[in-house]
């Protein structure tokens, strides 16, 4: 493996670790960890980079161009389309992906 093949693959996970826990915590799921982050990270920028570039040109270069813009554009896109995987994937298992919110089990036993 190259230099600069292990240096993309690096970026991938970076980039969809990032989309993929902002993500997260924009629809406040409970259950997720850090590979299922990256991988929704990076699945979602697939999507998300599909969605941008057919529905939404004009969020294509929100951030303007150059490699630092370029980097907050892609994830920008990965974190749209990770949005839109977690919202598709609540849909297909309702309760099950973005967990109920506000309600949360505690185990103490009330003493008396």
């Amino acid at each position: 493996m190259s230099v600069a093949t292990f240096l993309s693959l690096l970026g991938w996970i970076v980039t969809g670790a990032i989309a993929g826990y902002l993500a997260s915590l924009m629809l406040r799921t409970e259950r997720e960890g850090c590979f299922l982050n990256i991988a929704l990270g990076i699945a979602g920028a697939f999507v998300g980079g599909f969605v941008v570039s057919n529905f939404l040109p004009n969020l294509f270069n929100l951030f303007g161009t150059g490699p630092v813009a370029g980097f907050f554009n892609t994830i920008m896109h990965a974190i749209i389309g990770a949005v839109i995987l977690l919202v598709i994937a609540e849909l297909v298992l309702p309760g099950r992906q973005l967990g109920v919110r506000g309600e949360r089990k505690s185990r103490r036993r009330r003493r008396r």
